[in-house]
């Protein structure tokens, strides 16, 4: 072999580079190889149109933990803190929610005062809840056979986290995580758009309606790292993903980790029942005694290792995990930006077309016949407002992230209909913003079979893998491997599609690299 490491860390997404960073720190010689020319796995940006560029899949950065910025030295580039997470588009002027519960209740008033009453509870029980999952999230998934010391302790942590909700919060934590998201926001609240709004940001990517049991998790996972009343994005940067991205690797490069772009991997090499190394698509041999594998769940252990080396039960489950992508992107190159109805200033929040509950739920009744939506769930966003370099002087790039398009058609496929859709998609904002379509002047489609091409996402699933209560913490890939390590001695995997899932930037890349850290 031409070339020795202590580790590989296969593809430079966030939480590879998180990994590099935290091994190379503890004195392992770390190559990084990235298949792309450029790292950021799903936070790059892409050139979509000559002079127009965006990152359909980094509109929120989720939430960078503190246990990650420690451990990798890492200091967050500037932010951006928009005054409106989310604005509802539709009938009867704009419905926001604001940055602080007072801000959303004060907006409430003017369409529910018995809502607008009832926000700052629903916001304080919905952060209570995300914080203790936060907590299950930050550490190695629990072993339902723990038996360790250090594990039982953790264990009895977690149990005093649990009981600090006080006995309604706990009751509130088991009532919430199975039921439906309608449900939960019937419980709560009055007006049909406020509910279609928490429904249709609760779903985002999630190929069922908020009518389907468990989706109120969906919600609670994706407010691990808000602030109280935050619904919407977690973190933006001034610069986007690419500054995290840069900062991550920065850090993994000061460590002493080697990070190569354009060197894509074809094969894990396993000698003697244990890993060995990897095998590039040069030709190249590069020995090591440890991989951490970000390419993905199924690629990693179908494609790129001998599945002769794993059991066929666990194959399987490999190949169940559910994916189905129901999320395509309309990217937008614009001659100048439209104005929203009722909101003043630039439009750097998110907005978004999904007037009620019911309209949600019929959305996702089109794709669960394998239908694109007639009328689907739009997420409108601006991202040259805070990024003017995405675009050419004076101009503008906006993002549509249209949710119910399924990765598989039941009649036609892609090559025909993503124009239909994107012309479907817009036809609904213009609706709301009348004058929009005028001022397009560059057009192009991400579908979900672009997306798992792209980016590698399999079926196109944003979350690469369903945030579903039996996919998610020791049960996530795979139920048995949830820390990380996989049946072949010096393989790990991080990214979304292991724990703590998606959203949670960085935290599967730390713990996946104290885990393959020798003990």
């Amino acid at each position: 072999m031409s070339r020795a490491f202590d580790s590989v860390v296969i593809g430079a997404s966030a939480d590879g580079l998180v990994a590099a960073a935290v091994l190379a720190r503890a004195g392992q010689r770390v190559l990084v190889l990235e298949a792309e020319r450029e790292p950021g796995g799903t936070l790059r940006a892409i050139e979509f149109a000559p002079g127009y560029r965006a990152a359909p899949l980094a509109g929120d950065l989720g939430h960078v933990h503190e246990d990650v910025l420690r451990a990798t030295g890492t200091v967050l580039p500037a932010k951006v803190v928009p005054d409106d997470c989310a604005v509802a588009l539709g009938d009867g002027g704009v419905l926001t929610i604001g940055r602080t519960p007072a801000a959303t209740a004060e907006g409430l008033r003017r369409h529910s005062a018995k809502d607008a009453a009832a926000w700052p509870a629903f916001a304080a029980g919905m952060h209570a809840i995300a914080g203790f999952l936060g907590e299950l999230y930050r550490r190695p998934a629990f072993a339902l056979d723990a038996t360790g010391g250090r594990e039982l302790l953790s264990l009895a942590g977690l149990g005093m986290r649990y009981r600090a909700l006080g006995r309604r919060g706990m009751a509130e934590l088991l009532r919430t995580l199975p039921i439906a998201l309608a449900d939960l926001l019937d419980d709560w609240f009055e007006d049909v758009r406020l509910k279609g709004l928490l429904a249709a940001i609760g779903t985002a990517d999630l190929p069922q309606g908020p009518m389907a049991g468990g989706t109120a998790l969906a919600l609670l996972h994706r407010q691990v790292g808000a602030a109280p009343g935050a619904f919407g994005d977690r973190l933006r940067l001034q610069a986007g993903g690419t500054a995290l991205v840069t900062a991550l690797a920065e850090r993994a490069r000061a460590g002493g980790a080697l990070i190569e772009t354009g060197a894509e991997v074809r094969r894990i090499l396993v000698h003697d029942d244990r890993v060995a190394g990897v095998v590039l698509a040069s030709g190249e041999e590069i020995a090591c005694r440890r991989v951490i594998s970000g390419a993905g769940v199924g690629r990693t252990l179908l494609e790129l290792l001998d599945t002769a080396h794993l059991d066929t039960e666990f194959i399987d489950a490999v190949r169940n995990i559910r994916h189905r992508g129901v999320t395509s992107f309309v990217l937008l190159g614009l001659d100048g930006l439209p104005a929203i109805p009722g909101h003043a200033g630039p439009p750097a929040g998110s907005y978004w077309i999904a007037p009620s509950v019911r309209d949600v739920e019929r959305a996702h009744d089109d794709a669960k016949y394998g239908r694109i939506s007639s009328e689907p769930v739009i997420e409108l966003r601006f991202p040259s407002v805070t990024q003017p370099d995405l675009a050419p002087p004076g101009r503008h790039v906006a993002v549509l992230r249209v949710q119910y398009t399924p990765w598989r058609l039941r009649e036609g496929d892609w090559s025909s209909a993503r124009d239909a859709m994107a012309r479907r998609a817009i036809a609904a904002v213009e609706r709301q913003l009348p004058g929009f379509t005028a001022r397009i002047a560059q057009q192009s489609v991400l579908a979900p079979p672009d997306l798992e091409a792209r980016f590698g996402l399999p079926e196109g699933a944003v979350s690469r893998g369903e945030v579903a209560l039996d996919q998610l913490l020791f049960m996530r890939p795979v139920a048995g491997c949830g820390r990380h390590a996989m049946p072949v001695p010096g393989l790990y995997l991080c990214g979304a599609g292991t724990h703590p899932g998606p959203g949670l930037t960085g935290l599967s890349g730390l713990l996946a690299a104290r885990a393959a850290l020798p003990r």
